[in-house]
């Protein structure tokens, strides 16, 4: 008998820690530790002034302590560490966007200034929010602080004080960060469990009502709009209203656990607005030469779990495809798409090596796949060392690149482009919009309000 390998235990690994008894286990030994120590209601929360993310969440702070009885305890960082942001300059660009629109849809104040702030008023934000921490208005003189630092409108000169600037209190910071088992800014953190930005507040949300935090009697979740109203607003075919003609083009690594999400998503989305779906694989990033720490790793791993679990979506039996297991499925995607069946193609080979615990490497598991999409598995193995597909996953990575992206998922529709399976929304906004002008006006014009985010 065949001795088992890592990659035999590996996804039964992976099942065991994103269960639901290991989940509550890990909650219930956090919250005798937050008893014990008195810290029921406290929330850590992580704010880097150079991360513009850091404004929308301190506001949203703002309103979840008007909301719950909890007590928010602020940390400055400033490390922004290379291995987890390897595309700094397009990161830069791509965050103070994003982050403007996430602002704008919540109704806060954007940090959309038109020029990067300055090494000098970086550092003298950075040393008044180590000041505001000592504070018992830490929030409000921090978002006061990133206000001034962010948004365009500001009337104040640049701040260029840094009296309060305290280097080892800012290094304990961050290595508290570490310990704790995170890498970034714009994170809070509860009970054991990290909620990046604005983006994870629900989850939060529902932790706080869960210990009974809530000032009243609603639990109503409010930080939903990124994902809860998704194709919402879609018509239905009854209402005959002409869909256009321009194609969602998805940029997808099959080893990528977002991916699988936003795969997932965006077929929901293509298939209720009548669109077409155009898939545009790419190496995953360890295949092309960046790294993933193992933090970052694990983070994304549990984070996809808990998104999934949110969204009916199943996860956490997970084959990783790595090396083998992603080459063998870009080398039968042209095949795959010769009979109009790459879409059912991939998302079976996510769902398997995502979902099920399939081993896409050897040809057992392989071949289930295949069979599961509809594919002939004597025809699929004919194709297998086909080595065609390095060219247009090449030629992928590089259009990504040119919407100023560089990670998957990302979108692109028409000239609207965004990363991550929770901006879906903006693709969703610009379709209601196309759709909106060519049923008004029975043509659309592709140069009509165009935007990046």
């Amino acid at each position: 008998m065949r001795r088992p390998v890592k990659a035999d235990v590996m996804p039964w690994l992976a099942r065991a820690l994103s269960s639901a008894p290991r989940y509550s286990l890990q909650r219930s030994l956090h919250s005798i530790r937050a008893k014990v120590r008195g810290e029921r209601d406290l929330v850590q929360v992580f704010v880097n002034p150079r991360d513009p993310f850091g404004l929308p969440l301190l506001q949203a702070l703002i309103q979840l302590q008007e909301r719950f009885r909890v007590r928010f305890r602020l940390h400055t960082v400033w490390q922004l560490d290379d291995e987890m942001y390897p595309e700094p300059a397009l990161w830069r660009s791509w965050a103070q966007q994003d982050a403007t629109a996430l602002a704008q849809l919540y109704g806060f104040t954007p940090p959309d200034r038109p020029t990067s702030p300055s090494e000098t008023e970086l550092t003298a934000a950075t040393a008044r929010l180590l000041d505001a921490e000592k504070t018992d208005d830490a929030l409000m003189t921090a978002v006061r602080v990133l206000e001034a630092l962010w948004r365009s409108d500001s009337n104040s000169p640049p701040e260029t004080e840094t009296a309060g600037y305290d280097e080892a209190r800012l290094s304990a910071n961050e290595r508290l960060l570490r310990r704790l088992g995170h890498y970034q800014g714009s994170m809070t953190r509860y009970r054991g469990e990290w909620f990046w930005g604005v983006d994870r507040l629900d989850h939060l949300e529902r932790c706080l009502t869960e210990q009974r935090l809530n000032r009243g009697a609603s639990n109503t979740v409010f930080f939903t709009r990124t994902w809860s109203e998704l194709t919402n607003d879609a018509p239905s075919v009854a209402d005959g209203l002409k869909t256009t003609d321009t194609v969602l083009e998805v940029f997808f690594s099959i080893r990528s656990p977002y991916s699988y999400l936003g795969l997932e998503r965006a077929i929901q989305l293509a298939s209720a607005w009548n669109i077409s779906l155009q898939l545009r694989p790419v190496l995953p990033m360890l295949m092309r030469g960046q790294s993933v720490p193992d933090t970052k790793k694990w983070y994304i791993f549990h984070d996809t779990k808990r998104e999934a679990r949110k969204l009916g979506i199943p996860y956490g039996f997970v084959a990783d495809p790595l090396g083998p297991g992603v080459e063998r499925c870009y080398a039968l995607f042209e095949y795959a798409r010769s009979l109009g069946r790459e879409i059912a193609y991939m998302r079976t080979y996510a769902r398997a090596v995502n979902a099920e615990g399939i081993r896409s490497e050897t040809d057992a598991g392989l071949r289930v796949i295949v069979e599961r999409a509809g594919l002939d598995w004597q025809t699929a193995k004919t194709r297998l060392n086909d080595e065609s597909w390095r060219e247009w996953a090449e030629s992928n990575r590089k259009a990504m690149y040119e919407c100023g992206l560089w990670g998957v998922p990302s979108f692109r529709y028409g000239t609207v482009s965004c990363w991550g399976q929770d901006r879906l929304w903006v693709i969703e906004k610009e379709i209601k919009k196309r759709v909106e002008t060519s049923s008004t006006q029975g043509v659309y014009d592709p140069t009509n309000d165009a935007e990046v985010t």
